[in-house]
């Protein structure tokens, strides 16, 4: 699966040095409309394109609103540069065919990288609305669905009105996040913003007396002249006040990738994988190998987790560990190990009970589990959970229930051990568990207020809020499983790509693509103490004397203990560890290491094909763990826009 992913990454870097994809830039346009007595709008827009490649097309979109409005809709290529919208001599034009489908009108060209001009004509019917004392001219120019998917620079929007009525009787207002008015006139307005970015809404409304609309019939006003101005100024100041917080929420999301980043070090720290300075190899020859192999890996379910009960109830005496030859089911079988290993239970049920080393809970379950068989003759030979000897046979449903008991029983042996050590403050699955609720909502309150800084409405905001309790929601009552958070990360991603501010988007994102990433790696149990946290350390130290070979100062009753613990710790499913230099062949499992593959990755890989799932989620047991670390009792898109292809 790893490999698999790599190569799509692979192909996914690659493909654009390979395939070289067209593009285009809208570097100018140039609207104006000439107001008709009668409330008809005669427009000319000319748009500027720079196209990279080869383009058969050019397409303008329109508004829902307005598309029953525009008419009579041509366009015209323009011959020369730098073209001026209302001053273009007619035999600069060269009239290219248009087809309409739905909202949007395509304009048929043959271009290759080069610069051109289109002038759209076309005529706006009952553009005006005209009442008793004022007229309302209002136009949606490029809105923010899919067909505005790219920045239009250089926006300018003039009016010609029908007639003088002052310029002070003229109010012109533009809802886009750079717009403005530029200039008013006696008989005209006009505005400009150096960009509609992609996916915001450029629009104009113009107020002003409705005696030079001769042509019209006038209705009744539904709320004064000076009341629709201060209406329209009041939602101006609303937009205005909401994205002046962009860069407060830009520095919100970017803040948060760099603390998502922080704890990503320190958790990688916690890990203690890397760092040897300190540490004692000692402490991990005295210390219990469930402890060790707990601690190493943060409390997450792993194949060896049984083993080191195991171990731990051998160096106890209850158990021995010895290498003995594979089943006779496997010998000769290619790839079986010609050894492997063997527990034999020293004392039954009833001796063990009547002795003064009472059994844990969780040991007690580990015996009872794992030894069969008449008393005195008990024993876990590691064969007695692998699967059949035959390829062929791994469907046999008998063999399937076997092993899924068999993880049954570990995922159940696994969580009272896990409780065990929360219990003596060694490790915390709270804590975990905290972060992982605290990244859903750290990801979810930076995007909403990203959206609100957007100027996005009630529904904009309350999308990604939803979004985290349905999260929420099947994160908690699917505990351990990935997908709740996979679907709550994409659902995120996709709420934080709508808003439209590039640099505010880009720090959305990367906020939520960083709490993904320490999301996934935080594990299900974290260090909650500094014994165990200089036990991973301690860990670590060992895993690199563990390369060099048993130290010489190892006292030769401590050997197999060296060797339990340079087997439990080592981190490849596959591979024993190299040691350069020979074991001593007194040791009882110096022949371990000579084996070519790990006997418990043999075990496995005979199993058939259960779905294993390694998270558990119950607790239960009872115990603790002594404070020194060793162990002791307990158990088609809307939306006005442009556009080539």
């Amino acid at each position: 699966m790893r490999k698999i992913v790599v190569f799509i990454v692979m192909m996914l870097i690659l493909l654009p040095a390979q395939v070289h994809a067209k593009s285009y830039s809208i570097d100018r346009v140039q609207i104006k409309g000439w107001v008709q007595p009668n409330g008809d709008m005669l427009v000319n827009e000319v748009f500027t394109y720079t196209l990279d490649g080869s383009f058969s097309q050019l397409k303008r979109s329109f508004p829902d609103k307005h598309l029953g409005q525009v008419a009579r809709f041509e366009a015209y290529l323009i011959d020369g540069q730098d073209p001026v919208v209302g001053e273009i001599k007619q035999s600069d034009l060269t009239k290219a065919t248009v087809t309409r489908e739905g909202s949007t009108y395509k304009t048929a060209i043959r271009a290759e990288d080069k610069v051109v001009s289109v002038i759209y004509i076309y005529t706006m019917q009952n553009a005006v609305t005209s009442y008793d004392t004022y007229s309302d001219l209002s136009v949606t120019y490029f809105e923010d669905g899919a067909n505005h998917d790219e920045d239009l620079n250089n926006v300018d929007i003039a009016y010609v009105l029908p007639g003088d009525v002052g310029d002070d009787a003229i109010h012109g207002f533009m809802h886009d996040r750079e717009g403005e008015v530029r200039m008013v006139y006696r008989d005209g307005i006009s505005f400009h913003t150096p960009k509609s970015a992609a996916s915001t809404v450029t629009e104009t409304r113009v107020l002003f007396p409705s005696t030079i609309m001769t042509a019209q019939q006038k209705i009744a006003e539904p709320i004064s002249f000076e009341e629709a101005i201060h209406q329209e100024q009041q939602i101006i100041d609303k937009n205005e006040s909401r994205w002046v917080n962009i860069p407060v929420a830009m520095k919100a999301g970017n803040g948060l990738s760099i603390f998502f980043i922080v704890l990503f070090g320190i958790l990688v720290l916690l890990r203690q994988r890397v760092f040897s300075l300190f540490g004692s190899t000692d402490l991990v020859l005295q210390t219990d190998p469930t402890y060790l192999a707990f601690v190493d890996r943060n409390g997450k379910f792993n194949r060896k987790s049984f083993l080191s009960g195991l171990f731990s109830l051998a160096e106890k005496g209850i158990i021995k560990v010895e290498l003995t030859d594979s089943a006779a089911r496997f010998q000769g079988k290619e790839g079986a190990p010609e050894k492997t290993l063997v527990f034999r239970l020293l004392q039954s049920n009833e001796h063990l009970k009547k002795s003064k080393q009472k059994l844990l809970p969780h040991e007690q379950y580990l015996v009872t589990w794992l030894f069969k068989g008449r008393v005195g003759h008990r024993k876990f030979h590691l064969h007695d959970m692998a699967g059949p000897s035959v390829r062929g046979d791994k469907e046999n449903r008998t063999q399937l229930r076997k092993q899924r008991q068999f993880h049954e029983n570990h995922e159940t042996w696994h969580d009272e051990v896990l409780h065990l050590m929360e219990d003596a403050g060694s490790l915390s699955t709270l804590t975990p568990k905290l972060m992982k609720i605290a990244i859903f909502l750290l990801t979810t309150f930076v995007t909403m207020y990203g959206f609100y800084a957007d100027g996005a409405g009630g529904w904009g905001i309350a999308f990604p809020a939803i979004v985290m309790i349905i999260g929420i929601y099947f994160y908690s009552t699917n505990p351990g499983k990935k997908w709740p958070a996979i679907l709550f990360f994409i659902g995120m991603f996709f709420a934080g790509a709508q808003i439209a501010a590039p640099a505010l988007t880009d720090a959305v994102l990367y906020a939520i693509i960083c709490g993904a990433i320490l999301f996934f790696i935080v594990p299900k149990a974290m260090p909650s103490s500094l014994t165990a946290l200089y036990t991973k350390m301690s860990i670590t130290k060992f895993r690199r004397q563990v390369k060099r070979g048993v130290p010489n100062y190892i006292h030769s009753d401590e050997i197999d203990r060296w060797i339990a613990r340079a087997y439990l710790l080592n981190r490849s499913k596959k591979k024993l560890p190299k040691i350069k230099r020979s074991l001593p062949e007194s040791a009882s499992m110096a022949a371990l290491f000579a084996l070519h593959v790990d006997p418990l990755y043999f075990s496995y890989s005979t199993w058939g094909p259960m779905p294993v799932d390694k998270s558990a989620s119950s607790w239960s047991g009872g115990g603790s763990y002594d404070s020194g670390g060793g162990y002791s009792g307990g158990g088609d898109g809307g939306g006005g826009g442009a556009g080539a292809d």
